[in-house]
């Protein structure tokens, strides 16, 4: 029986090792636009049954200035001219699911920029309306926003003298994946984005697309990720040419654990994780070059402590063109930085616990290979009984 097991196994083998890594990335991308494809297609005859298409007046812009004057106001087509004469950037920041631009997160934002930089401009992108319904349907919603708000920056560029090199996009959860879809817009006229900033970009049903839908470190020659929800309300993976891992991408210090199926009203706790990316975000802007220092490291360095401890980045440095994966420790509390002039301290402990969070994964898959491995032994063998 051994004896025509073994070949057997062997022969499984051989012909699984054999197989093109690049064959199977076709397979899995293949694979993903199926599922893609199914998921998009509900989304959009449900919104074509309930009535519910998105139309660009569903998209607010909420216009703050300092200079020449405090303005504030909300900005239509023929309002545009208004932003002809900015010096500095306009700075467009969007929320969401079941957000808005009322919420104290955008307003503190908006605020952190106008004092650090006086001649910039900032927008508030509001489209609650589209990102109040369910969720599959408004992470559908997020194509339309996209395309609406990248008409009006082009409108800016073809007829108000505003330069590519002004533009910077921020957005929270879906709305880092709206900002996305501008780029990509933008790239279809020619024009690119100088930087996008993707504050813990939604996770749920855009991690079983492809890369070309949602967003990817093509959007913009700069896309900065803050992952601080990794693999639950954010996306899990590396999808900048700069990704940044507080506290190793999840389980925020000070955000406590709940089970959500005992507890009603437990939105804020649910959702600490999610919102630190903005938070930790609003804290580094008046600080560019010194403030939440993040250390340059991969995982497979982090289990070997050989972190380029000479490669940093500030959280708040909006010229920075490095990339790779960043990683920073933060207290549990506001203020969050624990750096002391521009020195990464209490790193390590950041680092050894990312570190065990990677092993107890790779520990876990490692058990799904074993018995993976036993079941295909056990059905070959029962097939030659």
């Amino acid at each position: 029986m051994y004896r025509i097991l073994t070949p057997t196994i062997l022969l499984i083998t051989s012909l699984t090792t054999n197989i093109s890594c690049n064959v199977l990335r076709d397979v899995e991308q293949e694979i993903r636009e199926d599922i893609f494809d199914i998921y998009r297609g509900v989304a959009i005859k449900t919104k074509e049954i309930t009535g519910n298409n998105v139309t660009k007046d569903q998209m607010k812009l909420r216009m703050f200035r300092n200079r020449p004057e405090p303005t504030k106001l909300v900005l239509n087509d023929t309002d545009l001219h208004l932003l002809r004469n900015t010096k500095g950037r306009l700075v467009f920041i969007t929320h969401g699911w079941t957000d808005s631009s009322d919420s104290d997160w955008m307003l503190n934002l908006k605020e952190a920029f106008l004092t650090k930089y006086p001649d910039d401009v900032v927008i508030l992108v509001d489209w609650r309306e589209p990102a109040g319904k369910l969720y599959y349907i408004s992470s559908i919603n997020v194509y339309d926003i996209g395309n609406f708000l990248a008409e009006t920056i082009e409108k800016l560029l073809d007829e108000h003298d505003i330069k590519p090199s002004q533009l910077l996009l921020i957005g929270h959860s879906l709305g880092g994946q709206t900002m996305g879809f501008v780029g990509k817009r933008l790239q279809k006229s020619g024009r690119k984005l100088p930087r996008i900033v993707a504050l813990d970009p939604a996770g749920p049903l855009f991690d079983i697309r492809p890369a070309d839908k949602r967003l990817n470190p093509s959007d913009a020659d700069v896309v900065e990720v803050i992952h601080s929800d990794a693999g639950t309300f954010g996306f899990k993976d590396s999808c900048g040419t700069i990704d940044f891992y507080p506290n190793g991408g999840n389980m925020q210090p000070g955000c406590y654990r709940v089970d959500i199926s005992s507890l009603p009203g437990v939105k804020e706790p649910v959702l600490c994780d999610h919102r630190r990316s903005y938070h930790y975000f609003i804290e580094a802007v008046p600080h560019p070059k010194d403030y939440l220092v993040a250390v340059e490291c991969s995982e497979w360095n982090v289990l070997r402590k050989t972190c380029d401890l000479n490669n940093t980045v500030a959280l708040g440095d909006l010229t920075t063109t490095k990339t790779g994966e960043f990683y920073f420790n933060t207290n549990r509390n506001f203020p969050f930085n624990i750096n002391h002039l521009g020195q990464p301290r209490g790193f390590i402990d950041a680092v050894e616990s990312v570190g065990r969070g990677v092993k107890n994964e790779a520990d876990e898959v490692s058990k799904k290979i074993k018995n993976g491995v036993s079941k295909l032994s056990s059905g070959v063998k029962n097939l030659f009984h």
